[in-house]
């Protein structure tokens, strides 16, 4: 595994350091307190987050009413998702998939009438991602994991945000500063919203969800695509977001007798997988 860090990457090992960081990477402290600047400890979490993302995706979705076959085609569905994966700037040494399996288990929690659990977990991923307690929110489908959003809040008026070393480079502190039009010209490079392979291919499978598209999945795919106006990343953010509504989503309309195939099919990427 190619250890050597990205931008984010550099700035949770700055944080690691006890060094302040921009925002928002400021209110991300969990990992970087407990990881600090070893990216071995980095890696071990990585790694230790696929088997708690799968079992927690797996008992989320019972909660939320599947039988076992489907439950386990979602969680398989969603550790397949090259967005899930991940480019290789945020390999090991990132928060999006830490986050995703500790937000899935606050998720199953509250899917399970756990609410305090539920809560407290959406807490602690609130520590390593501000977006987790509207992950949460989203995929349990009740605005009580909104309360974790007092995490971040309390963070960044603790940790005060300054411009670090990796910030400073003028390229990122233009991102920094102007989050929008960098997110749009961005856009534009990689062929704008209308690039399939970009917006719509790595889905892969679960893209059978759009044979029913309840208000909940639009709910979360809305939300999942509207971080691509402030932010230059596209795949890895949308499927972070909305990965486990569309991957349960797909496997509730795929007919039972299809699901192991489609596993298959769906895990197995058919031409170099966009993860950025």
């Amino acid at each position: 595994m190619d250890l050597r860090p990205g931008p984010d990457a550099a700035r949770y090992l700055i944080a690691g350091q006890g060094r302040p960081v921009a925002r928002p990477f400021n209110v991300r402290w969990l990992l970087p307190a407990v990881c600090t600047d070893k990216p071995k400890r980095w890696q071990f979490v990585w790694l230790a987050s696929w088997p708690l993302l799968a079992a927690g995706a797996f008992v989320w979705a019972v909660g939320m009413g599947a039988d076992w076959q489907v439950a386990a085609a979602a969680a398989a569905f969603l550790v397949a998702l090259p967005g899930v994966w991940g480019p290789h700037s945020v390999r090991p040494i990132g928060i999006d998939l830490p986050a995703m399996a500790v937000a899935i288990w606050a998720a199953a929690a509250l899917a399970h009438d756990q609410p305090i659990v539920g809560v407290l977990l959406a807490i602690v991923a609130a520590t390593i991602s501000e977006k987790a307690p509207v992950m949460v929110a989203l995929w349990a489908w009740t605005p009580w994991a909104l309360i974790a959003l007092v995490a971040p809040l309390v963070a960044n008026f603790v940790r005060k945000p300054e411009v670090d070393e990796v910030t400073a480079i003028p390229l990122l502190k233009r991102v920094h500063d102007h989050p929008v039009a960098t997110a749009i010209e961005h856009r534009e490079q990689q062929g704008g919203w209308r690039n399939a392979w970009l917006m719509v291919a790595p889905w892969g499978v679960t893209l059978a969800a759009l044979l029913n598209p309840t208000p909940w999945l639009l709910a979360a795919v809305a939300v999942a695509y509207a971080q691509l106006l402030v932010a230059t990343d596209c795949v890895r953010l949308y499927q972070t977001l909305a990965g486990p509504v569309v991957a349960l989503a797909a496997a509730q309309v795929i007919p039972p007798q299809w699901l192991l195939l489609a596993v298959v099919v769906h895990a197995v990427w058919w031409r170099p997988a966009v993860t950025a």
